[in-house]
């Protein structure tokens, strides 16, 4: 079959636009070779209860605040006053939803207080925990990679008019682990070891302040 010399500049056309669109679609143009983003979040088991009494308090924890650490992107630190972002790998909620939901579900678990909720499940209670993540990064400036986690916790007495009295502690937790790999999956890995060991202490220091409220 003869193609027109008047045909040609048409093939020419089409064939032009073709490759115009498998080159992009062959670049992520339309979305096909997009590299995915990894999300990741907390793993490890409850801390054990720090206390064996049933203490007759209805706790409330609060929404939970991080100013730095604001979004779910993952945080890491290199050098001094310098921070970084990764691109493909982020936290499955920011920080602070991530703490305020762990320290909620260690609470619950640990059984020592008559029930424990989050701040918009709508039950009344006799106290309430609130919170500022003041550090949630990985720290690459040292030989091996570190997780860094800091928490500003406060507890509260509800429905106390004093004040001096309202405020029962407001204590600084700060913790570091070592990440056994450079990626951030150990972080993650090590991220957990460090709210087990918080969220430990922290309910250890508020079984014992509430515990002296009933004797």
């Amino acid at each position: 079959m003869k193609i027109s010399l008047k045909a040609f500049p048409k093939i020419y056309f089409v064939f032009l636009v073709l490759s115009i669109f498998f080159i992009l679609s062959g670049c992520g143009g339309f979305g096909g070779s997009e590299k995915k983003i990894d999300y990741y979040t907390l793993e490890y088991s409850a801390p054990l209860p720090a206390g064996s009494n049933n203490l007759p308090f209805v706790i409330n924890i609060g929404r939970f605040k991080s100013p730095l650490y604001n979004s779910d992107k993952i945080v890491y630190r290199i050098n001094d006053f310098q921070t970084n972002e990764y691109v493909y790998h982020r936290w499955e909620k920011d920080p602070a939803r991530l703490v305020s939901y762990f320290l909620f579900r260690d609470l619950k678990n640990s059984g020592l207080f008559k029930g424990v909720f989050t701040f918009d499940a709508g039950f009344a209670a006799t106290h309430s925990v609130s919170g500022t993540v003041d550090g949630f990064f990985e720290d690459d400036r040292g030989k091996t990679w570190e997780a860094v986690l800091s928490l500003d916790i406060v507890l509260m007495a509800e429905n106390e008019p004093d004040l001096s009295r309202k405020i029962i502690f407001q204590r600084k937790y700060a913790t570091r682990k070592v990440c056994a790999k450079k990626n951030p999956k150990a972080l993650a890995e090590a991220m957990s070891k460090a709210m087990h060991e918080l969220s430990g202490q922290i309910i250890n220091d508020i079984y014992k302040s509430l515990s002296e409220k009933v004797q």
